[in-house]
C-alpha cells in the first residue's frame, strides 16, 4: 500500500512513475502531480497537502481510495519486529532523511528503512557501552543524537557510527533533578531539548548547555500547574517536533496530541479513536523528518506514518 492523492482522472499518457494525473483534494480543488511515491512513501496533493490511502500498487486509474484521517496511522512495509527481533521499540529521531530508533528488546541503536520498515543495527555496542538497558527517548539537534535512559535516569549522546553512548547528565543530577525516575520521549525544537516523564506526567526542558551554571541533564518542568497534560495522559511515551510544533503519544489514551511548549497542555490532533486506526494501543515512539511524522508501536512492532494535518 502506498499513500497518494486520490486521482479524479488521468491527465496524461503513460503509467505510474512518470504520468501526470489530475488529483482531487478534499476541499474540492485539484492539482497536477506526478505519481511517484516519494522517498518517504507519502505523495501529497500539491494544493492542499492532504494524504490519501490507495489500495493497490499498480496503475492508479480506476483504483478505489479513501482519505487518511487526521491522526490516523498507515503502516510502512511489512517487516516483523523490524526484521531484527526487537519487540520493544522505543523513541525515534531523524538526522536529515535518516530515521533512527532505539529498542529495549535488543538494547541497540538502529536506522530504519522508511520504505520497508526494516531496521539495521548501528555498531555492535552492548547496552550502548554504558550499562543502559532501557533506552526510552531519542532526539536530534543538528547532527547530535541524544538519548534518555530509564535505568540510569540520565541523558546521553549517541554515536551514529558505533551506537556507543556518552553520558551527558552531570553526576550530581539524579532523576533529572526533578524526581523523574521514568523518563520517556525526547524531541528538539531548534536548540531546545524537551522530555516527557511518567512519574510526574509532565513536559520538561533539559539543560544541555555546559556553559551556564545549571548542571547538564537537569530538567525544568514547563508548567507545574498542568496535570497529566490536561488530558489525563498518565503514560506519555513518544515525542517529536515538526518545525515549532511538538507532538506526543501515550499509552493511556492512544491518540496523537500537540503540546503547548509554554503550558505543557495537550490538544488531540483530529478525532481518530484510540489505536490510530490500526489497533496500535501501545504507541511507544515518535520521530519526524521535515515533513513526515513517524510512529513505532509495541502492540504491532511496526513503523507507521501519521497524518498530522
Amino acid at each position: 500500500m502506498v499513500l497518494v492523492a486520490c486521482p479524479a482522472a488521468n491527465n496524461g499518457g503513460g503509467g505510474p512513475g512518470g504520468s501526470q494525473y489530475r488529483y482531487a483534494c478534499a476541499n474540492g480543488t485539484g492539482a497536477d502531480a506526478t505519481f511517484d511515491a516519494s522517498a518517504d512513501g507519502l505523495t501529497r496533493c500539491a494544493s492542499c497537502n492532504l494524504l490519501y490511502r490507495l489500495d493497490g500498487t499498480t496503475d492508479v486509474v480506476g483504483r478505489s481510495c479513501g482519505q487518511v484521517a487526521i491522526g490516523e496511522a498507515t503502516r510502512i512495509g511489512s517487516a516483523n519486529q523490524f526484521g531484527v527481533s526487537d519487540g520493544v521499540p522505543y523513541d525515534l529521531a531523524a538526522i536529515g532523511s535518516i530515521l533512527y530508533m532505539v529498542g529495549a528488546d535488543t538494547v541497540a541503536l538502529y536506522t530504519l528503512d522508511t520504505t520497508t520498515g526494516s531496521a539495521t543495527q548501528v555498531g555492535s555496542a552492548t547496552n550502548f557501552g554504558v550499562s543502559e538497558g532501557f533506552p526510552v527517548g531519542l532526539a536530534a539537534i543538528g547532527s547530535t543524537l541524544y538519548m534518555a535512559g530509564a535505568v540510569n535516569d540520565a541523558l546521553y549522546t549517541l554515536s551514529t557510527t558505533s551506537g556507543v553512548a556518552t553520558r551527558e547528565s552531570d553526576v550530581s543530577v539524579d532523576e533529572f533533578g526533578v524526581g523523574e525516575g521514568n523518563p520517556r520521549g525526547l524531541a528538539a525544537i531548534s536548540g531546545t531539548l524537551y522530555m516527557v516523564g511518567q512519574i510526574n506526567g509532565a513536559l520538561y526542558t533539559l539543560n544541555i548547555d555546559s556553559v551556564d551554571m545549571t548542571p547538564d541533564g537537569m530538567a525544568i518542568q514547563v508548567d507545574s500547574t498542568t496535570n497529566l497534560f490536561g488530558v489525563n495522559e498518565n503514560a506519555p511515551t513518544g515525542l517529536a517536533a515538526i518545525g515549532t510544533i511538538l507532538y506526543m503519544v501515550g499509552f493511556d489514551n492512544g491518540v496523537l496530541y500537540t503540546l503547548d511548549t509554554t503550558t505543557g497542555s495537550a490538544t488531540q490532533v483530529g478525532s481518530v479513536a484510540a489505536g490510530f486506526g490500526v489497533s496500535e494501543i501501545q504507541p511507544s515512539g515518535l520521530g519526524a523528518t521535515s515533513t513526515t511524522l513517524y510512529m513505532v508501536g509495541g502492540a504491532t512492532d511496526a513503523l507507521y506514518a501519521l497524518r498530522y494535518q
